[in-house]
């Protein structure tokens, strides 16, 4: 017999975007899970919130996590946004950081995906929402082959489980282009004059906040009923440059 609570899991939900994501979801969700390699959840001081810690590379101990989740309440939406990023040029790259990289940000959606997507479909219903970035798209300098290659996977994981999941489960991407986040203020990617310099040349004139990425996801999640196998960018206009 199905839960009477509804669920949420969103990976990489420490800072950042999945921190934003978790704000959005609190009036919306009865039970959110967070995944994070991280330890400690308990900033967020709210009962519906339900802290896990959990390597998304990790099979095992995502379906240990998963499982946890579902004795309490029915996973109808994840959010797959754990990412990592580290600088480093192609002649410097070794197949070391390559995997370590695309193990996070690509195989780490398909793990967490795998582990949700039965019930959803047993049930008849749900969502999934990948975080890419628009370096998927027009590739990136600062991120590194590795980053982009990764987040350029992500599109076709997404389009592949919207066809294979439909019609119970929507399947969508966000890209979002630069935005406040750990990942960008504290990799050493950027310097606060290049920063300005890519803001000042965006039509919206700004770098964007994780706020605003995460009502797209929530969006995508509970409204957007008739969308899926889509990547929606959310970018200031980077991709009009």
């Amino acid at each position: 017999m199905a839960n009477q609570q509804q669920a949420a899991v969103v990976t990489g939900a420490a800072s950042g975007i999945g921190r934003a994501v978790v704000d959005a979801f609190r009036d919306e969700y009865d039970y959110i899970a967070c995944f994070d390699i991280e330890e400690s959840g308990d900033e967020f001081e709210d009962d519906s919130i339900h802290w896990f810690t959990v390597d998304v590379r990790d099979p095992d101990a995502v379906a240990e996590a998963v499982a946890a989740v579902e004795a309490d309440a029915d996973i109808a939406a994840l959010v797959n946004n754990a990412g990592i990023s580290h600088a480093v040029s192609l002649d410097e790259l070794e197949p070391e950081e390559w995997d370590r990289v695309l193990d996070v940000n690509l195989k780490g959606q398909y793990v967490v995906a795998r582990a949700v997507a039965p019930a959803m479909v047993e049930r008849g219903h749900g969502a999934i929402v990948n975080v890419s970035s628009v370096a998927g798209l027009r590739g990136s300098a600062t991120g590194g082959v590795h980053y982009s290659s990764s987040k350029a996977g992500s599109f076709g994981l997404t389009k592949g489980l919207a066809k294979q999941l439909g019609p119970a489960v929507r399947v969508n991407c966000v890209a979002p282009g630069l935005i406040e986040t750990p990942l960008l203020t504290e990799s050493n990617l950027w310097t606060d004059d290049a920063l300005a310099d890519y803001a000042d040349e965006l039509p919206l004139e700004r770098i964007g906040s994780p706020e605003e990425v995460a009502e797209v996801v929530s969006f995508l999640c509970l409204d957007a009923t008739y969308v899926t196998g889509t990547v929606l960018t959310v970018d200031g206009g980077s991709m009009l440059r």
